[in-house]
C-alpha cells in the first residue's frame, strides 16, 4: 500500500501547476487503553469533544489497546472512552496545544457504561512522545506581557534557543524585519520558518509577512529542533502563530492603547547635546469578535459554523534623531579655510591645475583653502536651499554638526477574518483571510524634497484547509494557501523637474520618474534619491498528507510544493545620481591620501563629480518553484519510550525570468569580443611588471535564453533524514524524560531580485578618465558628454557592459544545509512546574559568501606590517591605457589607465568590485549552547518562564581578502550569555482571594482584579563592528562598552590618515571575541486591573512600562582610525524608556 501511495504522491506532484508547502500547527492525542490488570483493551470508543466550540473527534482503540486522535485544533478539551463491561472514562481538564502530542493513556474500571469515572488531573507539562524541542506561549501569556506594539512573535524570544538580533524598536505589527529577525538553535538569523495557521507566512528575505492583532491569536509554538519530516524548507525553526476562532458563545474585544512622548523618557544622545525631546505619539486600537453563525428560524450553527473577525489600526509618530555633516554658511561660497586650523591634511588642491609627472597626477593648491566664486557650479549652488545651517558645534573640523530632531510616522490598518465549518465528525474545514497596508513616511531630516521616503507595504493572503477522516486510521489533510506582499518606495520629490535646477532639459526625456537628482558625498549628508520602486511577491502553496494509524505507528506521508513569484519595477537613478568624493581634489599627487573632510563638497561645489550613473531599468518577473515528499513514523516501542523516524525529499526548481531578461552565468575562459584589438595594444606599449603573455583579456556575462531559461543550474534534490526519541525511565516515577534528536534540515536557494545587466543600462560618470586623470570630464551641466547609453538587451554578447562592473548568481549552487542534534532532559517537579536542561548542537554548511572574481592578486600586494608606498605607487601608476578608445562612454576609454586595472584577472571590467559571484557556497558555521528552562503552569495566581543559554557561535561567512578562503570569527549572532525570564501574577487581594477574601462588592471593585506583568532579559553584547585593515601598535585597548567618550585606547592604533594600509595583504581579524558591545540589560513590566461591568465583560486597564529603568543599551564604538568619532559610541539599540496606557474591554 505503501509503495502506491508514494507513487499517486509523485504522479500528483508532477501535475501541480502552481503550489506551496505548509506544516501542522495542530495538536494530537494518543496513547493506549488499559484495564486494572494492566492488560490491552481494543475496540474502545474514544472521543475528544472540543470544549469552546463543540467540535467533536472520534477514533477506536486498536487490536493492542493504542488509539491516536491526530488534527486537533489547540484548545481545551473533554475526552471520554467507552467500551462494554467497563465504566465510562470522562477527563474534562485535557488542553492540546499547538503542534503538541499529547500522551493520554486511558486506564478503564469494570463496571456498567452507565457508570462513570471522572479524572480531573491537567494535561503534564513533559513531552513524552515527540524529542521535537520548543515552547508554547499560551493565550495568557499573549494578552498580559508587555509588548511594545503587541506583535505575538516578538514572544518567541521567550523561548530558548531563541537569539534575536533585531533593533528592538522596530517590533510592531507593521515591522517586517525586526520581528522576525532572530536565530533559533544556532542557525543563521532569519532562516526560520514562520506559520499562520501552520501556512508560511513570509515574504522576501525571510521577512514575516502578516501579523496578525494580539487579542486574535490564540498561542504561539516556538520549535529550535522538529523530529518532525513534514517540516523542512528552512535551516533554522519554526514559529506557529494559531489565530483564534469561533466559539459557541459570543466573545470578543475592543481596545486602545496610547503612547505620548510627554510620558517617555528623552533619547540619550539628544538628551546629552541639550538638544528638546521630539513630540511623538503611538496609538493602537482595535475590536475583534467571534461567535456560532446564526440565523433565527433558519439556522443554527452552535456545534458546526462559526466566525471571527478582527480590525486593528496604529496611527503613530515617534522621534528619529539623526545626526549628520552640514556645510557651513562660509563652506557654501567656498571658504574652506577654517579646516586649516584643525590641520594641514585639510588642503583641498586645484583639478584644474594636474601635470603628468612621471606616473603621477600634480595638482596646485587652492589658496587658503578658498575656492574662486566664479567656479563655483549654479547647479551645486542652487542645491544648498536644501541644506539646513548647522545647529550644533559637532567635532573641531565640523563633522556632526547638525542633529535632525526627525519624526517617523506611520499609518496602518489589518483586518483578519476566519470561519470554521465541522462539517461532521468526519469533516472539518476552516477558510481565513489576512489583510494589512502601512505607509511610512520616514527620514525627512530636512524637512523638504531632499530627504525621506514613504514606504508602503501592503498584505493579502487567505487560506482553506480540510481534514477529512476516512476511517478511525485513515485521515487526510488539504491546505491551500496564497500570500502576497507588495513593497513599494516613493520619493518625497516624486515628479519634480530637475530641469529648474540647472540641469539639462534633454536628460528629461530619459527620465522614466522624475524625482531629485542624487547627490552623493562622502562625509556630508547625501540629498535627493533614486526613483523608487514597487515590488509585489507571491506566494502559492497546496500542502497535502495522509496520516495512517496502524498499532503502535502513527505513519504520515505527504507532499508539499510551492511556487514564488517575484515582479518588480525598480527605477534606479531614473534622475541620476552624482557621486562626490576626494579623488579630484586631493594632493599633492593624485594617490596621496584624502582629507578628512571636505574635498567631497568642494568637488561638488566646483561641479565636477568622481563618480555617479543615469539608469534605464527594464521590470522583471521571476519564479522558482519548490516540491517535497515526506515519510514520517511515530513509533511508541514500549508505554515509556517513542521513536520519531522521517525522511524528507526536497527540491528547489531554477529561478527563471519569464521573458528571459537576465544574466544567467559568466563565461571565464571566452576570448572578450575586444581580446584581439586589447592584447595588441598591450604588446606594443607594455607595462613594467607586467608579462605581455599574462595581459589576457578573457570572459563575459552569459544571458538566459541563448544558454537555458534558468538563473541557475540546481541539483536533482536532497534526502533530509530526521531521528528522535522521548524515553521515560520508570525508575523516577514516571516523572522524568530524556530525549534526543538529529536530523538535517535544507535551507531555500534564495534569489530576491536578478541581474538583468543590458536589459537595464546604466551609463556611468565619466570622472577624469578620458584625461588620464590630468582634468575632470564631466561635469554637472554637462555630465554625460558621450550621451545616455540604451539597453541592448543580450544582443552584445560577452561585449555586455565592458568597461563596467558585472555581477551574476552562481550558475551551479547548492542548497545549505544545517546538520543539528540534541539532546535534554524535563523533571516534572510538580504537576504545574517543569524544569529541563539541554545541548543543542548544529553545523551549517555550504552558506552563501558573494565572491570577487575580478581582484588584485596576491603577488601585487603588500604584505608589510606597515604602509607601503613603493607597492602603492606602482599598483596606481597611470600606464598606457591598452582599451583605449575600444570602450565609448566608459571610465576605461581614456589614454591612461592604473596598474592594478590590468593585473586582475578580467581586466575589461571595472570598479572595487568588477566581477561578482552572488552567493558562492563557501560559508559555514557551528553552534554549541547549554540551554535550562524552569517553567510554571498558571496556578495559585501565577505562571512564570524563565530559560537560560550559554553559548558559542561561529561563522565563516565573509573573507578578509578576495583570494581567501572564508575567515573563521565569532557569529554576528554570538551571544555566550542570554537569560530571559517572564511572570505574570494575579495579586492576592479581594474575593476569594487569600487577603481581603470578604470585601464587599465596592472594596472588592477597588482591591480585586490587579495583575502584574514583567519581562526581564539580559544578554551578552554583539560582537564589536567589523574591523578595517587597521595598524595595530599592540597593548591592552582598556575596552569599556559603556564609555561614550572613548570605548577604547585609540592611541593603540596609528590613526595618521596619509599612513593608512593600502594594497595591502590582510591579516589583521574583523572581529575579535573578548570585544563586544554593550551587553543588553532591560525590564518591561505592566500593572493591570480587571473590573467586572456585568457578567462575561469585563473592562480592563493597564499601564506598561517598556525599558522601564531607561537603561541605554549602546552600539558598537566607531572603528576606523581616521574618524573624528574614532573610539566614542555615538547611538544607542534600544529604544528610551516608553510608557503606554491602555483601555481593553473584553466579553
Amino acid at each position: 500500500m505503501l509503495r502506491r501511495i508514494v507513487r499517486i504522491e509523485w504522479v500528483f506532484v508532477s501535475l501541480l501547476a502552481t503550489s506551496a508547502f505548509a506544516q501542522e500547527f495542530r495538536g494530537s492525542m494518543g496513547g493506549r487503553v488499559i484495564d486494572q490488570q494492566q492488560a490491552l483493551v481494543p475496540n474502545v470508543k474514544i472521543t475528544a469533544v472540543n470544549n469552546d466550540n463543540g467540535a467533536r473527534f472520534q477514533t477506536t482503540s486498536s487490536a493492542d489497546g493504542s488509539y491516536s486522535l491526530p488534527f486537533l485544533p489547540p484548545g481545551p478539551y473533554t475526552v471520554t472512552a467507552e467500551a462494554p463491561g467497563f465504566k465510562r472514562y470522562s477527563n474534562p481538564n485535557l488542553r492540546v496545544a499547538t503542534n503538541e502530542r499529547q500522551q493520554l493513556d486511558i486506564a478503564l474500571e469494570l463496571g456498567d457504561v452507565g457508570q462513570s469515572v471522572t479524572i480531573t488531573a491537567e494535561s503534564s507539562l513533559l513531552e513524552t512522545a515527540t524529542a521535537s524541542t520548543g515552547q508554547v506561549i499560551n493565550s495568557r501569556q499573549i494578552e498580559n506581557m508587555p509588548m511594545n506594539g503587541r506583535t505575538p512573535l516578538v514572544l518567541a524570544q521567550l523561548a530558548f534557543g531563541v537569539t534575536p538580533n533585531s533593533d528592538p524598536k522596530f517590533s510592531r505589527p507593521f515591522d517586517n524585519s525586526g520581528p522576525s529577525d532572530f536565530s533559533m538553535g544556532g542557525a543563521p538569523s532569519r532562516s526560520n520558518e514562520l506559520l499562520i495557521d501552520g501556512a508560511p507566512d513570509t515574504t522576501r528575505n525571510s521577512r514575516v509577512a502578516y501579523n496578525p492583532p494580539v487579542d486574535a491569536v490564540q498561542e504561539v509554538k516556538v520549535e529550535t529542533f522538529q523530529s518532525d519530516a513534514a517540516y523542512g524548507h528552512t535551516g533554522g525553526g519554526t514559529v506557529n502563530v494559531v489565530m483564534k476562532g469561533g466559539t459557541n458563545d459570543f466573545h470578543g474585544a475592543a481596545y486602545d492603547f496610547n503612547q505620548v512622548s510627554r510620558l517617555a523618557a528623552t533619547p540619550y544622545f539628544t538628551n546629552r547635546s541639550g538638544q528638546k525631546k521630539p513630540a511623538g505619539n503611538f496609538n493602537q486600537y482595535g475590536v475583534n469578535g467571534g461567535g456560532p453563525i446564526l440565523i433565527p428560524k433558519v439556522f443554527n450553527g452552535r456545534n458546526r459554523l462559526f466566525w471571527f473577525f478582527g480590525f486593528e489600526g496604529i496611527r503613530d509618530s515617534f522621534p528619529e534623531p539623526l545626526t549628520g555633516t552640514v556645510p557651513t554658511q562660509a563652506e557654501r561660497g567656498g571658504d574652506f579655510s577654517q579646516l586649516l586650523t584643525v590641520g594641514a591634511n585639510y588642503q583641498l588642491y586645484d583639478p584644474l591645475t594636474g601635470v603628468q609627472e612621471g606616473s603621477r597626477v600634480r595638482r596646485q593648491p587652492f589658496a587658503g583653502n578658498i575656492l574662486p566664486a566664479s567656479r563655483l557650479s549654479a547647479i551645486a549652488k542652487n542645491y544648498m536651499q536644501f541644506y539646513p545651517l548647522p545647529n550644533q558645534t559637532g567635532r573641531p573640523d565640523g563633522q556632526d554638526n547638525y542633529l535632525a530632531n526627525s519624526v517617523r510616522s506611520d499609518v496602518y490598518d489589518s483586518e483578519l477574518g476566519r470561519l470554521d465549518f465541522n462539517l461532521s465528525d468526519r469533516h472539518k474545514f476552516f477558510y481565513n483571510f489576512r489583510h494589512n497596508a502601512r505607509v511610512e513616511n520616514r527620514g525627512n531630516a530636512f524637512k523638504n524634497i531632499a530627504t525621506g521616503n514613504f514606504l508602503g507595504r501592503i498584505n493579502w493572503g487567505s487560506m482553506i484547509d480540510d481534514v477529512y477522516t476516512f476511517s478511525p486510521t485513515l485521515v487526510m489533510n488539504t491546505r491551500l494557501n496564497w500570500t502576497r506582499f507588495t513593497e513599494s518606495n516613493t520619493r518625497p520629490s516624486d515628479g519634480y523637474d530637475f530641469t529648474q535646477l540647472g540641469f539639462s532639459k534633454s536628460l528629461l526625456a530619459y527620465s522614466a520618474r522624475h524625482v531629485l537628482p542624487t547627490i552623493d558625498l562622502d562625509r556630508f549628508a547625501d540629498v535627493g534619491n533614486s526613483g523608487g520602486d514597487n515590488t509585489p511577491f507571491d506566494i502559492f502553496q497546496l500542502f497535502l498528507s495522509l496520516t495512517k494509524i496502524h498499532g503502535k505507528h502513527v505513519l504520515k506521508f505527504g507532499t508539499d510544493v510551492r511556487e514564488y513569484r517575484e515582479s518588480s519595477a525598480s527605477y534606479g537613478n531614473s534622475s541620476g545620481a552624482y557621486q562626490f568624493r576626494s579623488d579630484l581634489l586631493r594632493g599633492p599627487l593624485d594617490n596621496s591620501t584624502g582629507a578628512p573632510l571636505g574635498q567631497d563638497l568642494a568637488s561638488f561645489l566646483l561641479g565636477y563629480p568622481t563618480g555617479g550613473s543615469w539608469d534605464i531599468n527594464t521590470f522583471r518577473t521571476q519564479q522558482a518553484k519548490y516540491y517535497a515528499l515526506f515519510l514520517q513514523d511515530d513509533f511508541r516501542v514500549r508505554s515509556n519510550l517513542t521513536l520519531n523516524l522521517g525522511l524528507r525529499f526536497e527540491r528547489d526548481l531554477p529561478t527563471t525570468e519569464r521573458f528571459n531578461r537576465s544574466v544567467n552565468g559568466f563565461d571565464t575562459t571566452s576570448p572578450s569580443p575586444i581580446a584581439k584589438q586589447a592584447e595588441a595594444a598591450y604588446a606594443a606599449k607594455p607595462a613594467p611588471g607586467l608579462p605581455v603573455d599574462l595581459f589576457k583579456v578573457r570572459g563575459g556575462v552569459l544571458f538566459a535564453g541563448p544558454n537555458g531559461n534558468e538563473i541557475y543550474h540546481t541539483q536533482s534534490g536532497y534526502f533530509s533524514p530526521r531521528f528522535g526519541f522521548a524515553w521515560t525511565p520508570a525508575g523516577p516515577g514516571g516523572k522524568t524524560v530524556i530525549r534526543g534528536g538529529a536530523g538535517v534540515f535544507v535551507f531555500p536557494i534564495g534569489t530576491t531580485g536578478l541581474n538583468q545587466l543590458g536589459f537595464s543600462q546604466s551609463t556611468p560618470i565619466l570622472g577624469a578618465s578620458a584625461t588620464g586623470g590630468l582634468r575632470p570630464t564631466s561635469t554637472l551641466e554637462n555630465p554625460f558628454p558621450l550621451g545616455i547609453a540604451q539597453p541592448t538587451g543580450d544582443s552584445l554578447g560577452l561585449a555586455t557592459f565592458l568597461g563596467r562592473n558585472v555581477a551574476f548568481f552562481n550558475p551551479n549552487p547548492l542548497n545549505p544545509y544545517s546538520a543539528r542534534w540534541t539532546l535534554d532532559i524535563q523533571r516534572e517537579l510538580s504537576r504545574n512546574l517543569v524544569f529541563e536542561i539541554g545541548y543543542t548542537g548544529n553545523r551549517s554548511v555550504h552558506l552563501p559568501i558573494d565572491q570577487q572574481l575580478g581582484y588584485v592578486p596576491r603577488q601585487y600586494l603588500s604584505t608589510l606590517p606597515y604602509r607601503d608606498q613603493p607597492t602603492i605607487d606602482r599598483n596606481t601608476a597611470n600606464v598606457d591605457n591598452p582599451f583605449a578608445g575600444l570602450l565609448p562612454g566608459t571610465n576605461l576609454n581614456g589614454s591612461r589607465v592604473q596598474f592594478n586595472q590590468l593585473v586582475r584577472a578580467y581586466p575589461q571590467f571595472t570598479g572595487s568590485n568588477p566581477v561578482t559571484r552572488q552567493s558562492a557556497n563557501d560559508g559555514g558555521s557551528y553552534f554549541h549552547g547549554l540551554q535550562v528552562r524552569l517553567e510554571k503552569r498558571f496556578s495559585s495566581g501565577l505562571q512564570f518562564l524563565a530559560n537560560y543559554q550559554f553559548a558559542r557561535t561561529v561563522e565563516e561567512t565573509s573573507r578578509l581578502n578576495d583570494f581567501s578562503g572564508p575567515e573563521k570569527r565569532n557569529g554576528s549572532i554570538d551571544r555566550p550569555h542570554r537569560f530571559v525570564t517572564s511572570f505574570s501574577y494575579d495579586l492576592p487581594f479581594g474575593h476569594g482571594k487569600p487577603l481581603g477574601g470578604g470585601a464587599g462588592p465596592v472594596l472588592n471593585r477597588i482591591i480585586g482584579g490587579w495583575i502584574i506583568n514583567g519581562i526581564y532579559s539580559y544578554e551578552s553584547g554583539a560582537p564589536a563592528g567589523d574591523w578595517g585593515n587597521v595598524i595595530y601598535l599592540g597593548g591592552d585597548l582598556h575596552w569599556n562598552a559603556r564609555g561614550v567618550d572613548g570605548a577604547f585606547d585609540t592611541t593603540r592604533f596609528n590613526r595618521v590618515s596619509s599612513q593608512q594600509l593600502s594594497d595591502n595583504v590582510r591579516t589583521f581579524p574583523t572581529r575579535f571575541a573578548n570585544l563586544r558591545q554593550d551587553a543588553t540589560n532591560n525590564v518591561d513590566a505592566s500593572i493591570m486591573k480587571n473590573t467586572p461591568i456585568k457578567e462575561r465583560v469585563m473592562l480592563q486597564f493597564r499601564t506598561e512600562f517598556f525599558n522601564a529603568f531607561n537603561h541605554a543599551v549602546f552600539s558598537a564604538p566607531q572603528l576606523s582610525p581616521t574618524n573624528s568619532n574614532f573610539g566614542n559610541i555615538t547611538g544607542v539599540t534600544n529604544l528610551e524608556r516608553h510608557i503606554q496606557m491602555g483601555l481593553r474591554l473584553t466579553w
